[in-house]
Formats: C-alpha cells, sequence, structure tokens
C-alpha cells in the first residue's frame, strides 16, 4: 500500500512525462494549494475529543452530573458521597443521529446505541454541555 506522499511522487513523475512545464507547475500549485485548505481545519481526532463540559455518572445511585470544561470532581459522589463517580464518554450513532453516553470504564454491557440498538464501534466523541443536560445530567454542586 503506498503512502499518500509516494502516491503523488509516482502522479507528479507521470504528468512530468506527458505535459508541459507550465502545466505541471499549475498542477503542482493547485496540490499545494488543496493541501493548505486541507491542513488548516481541526484534525478530526481532535475535534471529537473536544468538548465545553465534563460529563459524570455515578455507578451506585445513578446520578448524572456535569462540569465546566476546566472543573473535575473527585470520584466521590456528591448525592450519596460514594467514591463511584465516573466520567462518561459519548458514542454517536451515525443512523439515527443520537448520542449514547457511557461511562469511560466500570460498564462492561456492549456499546450499543440507545435508540436503534446497533453497535457503536469506532464511535467515541467527548459529550458537549447541552449533550450532557440533554441526558438528564444536572450541573455538579
Amino acid at each position: 500500500m503506498q503512502t499518500l506522499d509516494q502516491l503523488l511522487n509516482t502522479v507528479a513523475k507521470k504528468i512530468m512525462n506527458q505535459v508541459s512545464l507550465r502545466e505541471a507547475m499549475s498542477f503542482a500549485l493547485a496540490l499545494l494549494f488543496a493541501g493548505l485548505l486541507c491542513s488548516c481545519s481541526k484534525q478530526a481526532g481532535t475535534e471529537v475529543m473536544d468538548s465545553d463540559a465534563n460529563g459524570y455518572l455515578c455507578l451506585k445511585c445513578g446520578a448524572k452530573l456535569y462540569t465546566p470544561r476546566t472543573v473535575f470532581i473527585d470520584p466521590k459522589c456528591p448525592k450519596c458521597q460514594e467514591d463511584t463517580l465516573m466520567r462518561v464518554t459519548g458514542y454517536y450513532c451515525e443512523e439515527d443521529k443520537h448520542l449514547t453516553i457511557r461511562p469511560q470504564r466500570g460498564d462492561t454491557k456492549p456499546i450499543v446505541c440507545d435508540i436503534c440498538q446497533s453497535p457503536l464501534a469506532n464511535a467515541m466523541r467527548m459529550p458537549r454541555e447541552n449533550e450532557l443536560k440533554s441526558w438528564g445530567a444536572q450541573k455538579a454542586p
């Protein structure tokens, strides 16, 4: 399997053999411009891990809480005072556009969509404040 650089080099060599220098330079500038456009956007990996809030679920009493992005709370649940508070993450279902929110660890159930029950592999995304509120989370004291 060729890398993108190898593929571009192969294409460039073939083009250089078939077109004039002026046409090749125009093509190279177009590729450079396209590369600049692609590199200016956020990378998909960082975008899905970015959120404006932190979500929590107590594995003992079921309390759903959230805090602002810069505030983190201890594993002690403010409602039941047990050390069972876990951070949550979301799993996005492309089929029904729903975000299933689950604990990051401590939950052994398979990850499936809350609505359509389809498996959610490679669908992790950090929930935002409005999604945590929709899930039923209350702002932590």
